[in-house]
């Protein structure tokens, strides 16, 4: 038996190794996909950048973040506000799947994926703080193919919690579609739409 045992080692330990990766990542891919643990997620793009959101200005902004939004489990503990850095394979697994609820993006990634229709529309938010994007024709797409063009991103650049947090001015702010059939997931966009407007009140305040 452990003759046979190490001849099926050695012939099959690469097929072997590659499907155990391959069954963590599904079942990563499926726990992200049920909702999570953190009351609201924010990815960040950091491919081909040098900077990763931390310090002390960054935890301070994050605190009022998680002071604002909903407790969306409901059992009264710490809202969580879940920051996560977004390189190589995970950023294919975001635009798969849907895991973060806001995505902030530079111009590369937005341009790749903003003709699909994974994100909210943002036309309120450009009316109410009359937004100029007259210099952002990307954050404009038709994806549904309907002859009605929207915005789906903003500019970081008008900003200014984002930029104190240390995320470069030439990225952009996007909320994903929630999934309607997960409570839990409407719930957290529900959240990303308070965080977005208060970035955005903040703003309109300097």
């Amino acid at each position: 038996m452990r003759k046979k045992i190490e001849n099926f080692w050695y012939y099959h330990k690469i097929k072997v190794i590659v499907g155990i990766f391959a069954a963590i990542f599904i079942f990563l891919g499926w726990k992200f996909d049920t909702g999570g643990v953190s009351d609201l997620e924010i990815g960040y793009v950091i491919e081909n950048h040098k900077f990763i959101l931390e310090g002390e200005k960054f935890e301070e902004i994050k605190a009022e973040f998680e002071s604002l939004i909903h407790d969306v489990d409901g059992d009264g503990e710490n809202k969580e506000v879940l920051f996560t850095a977004l390189i190589g394979q995970r950023i294919e697994l975001e635009f798969g799947i849907g895991i973060s609820h806001i995505l902030l993006l530079d111009k590369e990634i937005l341009t790749i994926f903003i003709d699909n229709p994974f994100f909210e529309s943002l036309d309120h938010y450009v009316e109410k703080y009359n937004i100029d994007i007259s210099s952002y024709p990307e954050v404009i797409a038709d994806p549904l193919e309907k002859g009605e063009p929207k915005v789906y991103a903003l500019p970081v650049k008008n900003m200014p919690l984002l930029l104190d947090m240390g995320l470069p001015e030439d990225f952009y702010f996007a909320i994903r579609l929630p999934k309607e059939k997960e409570e839990d997931d409407v719930m957290r966009v529900k959240n990303a739409h308070i965080v977005l407007d208060y970035i955005l009140s903040d703003g309109e305040k300097r």
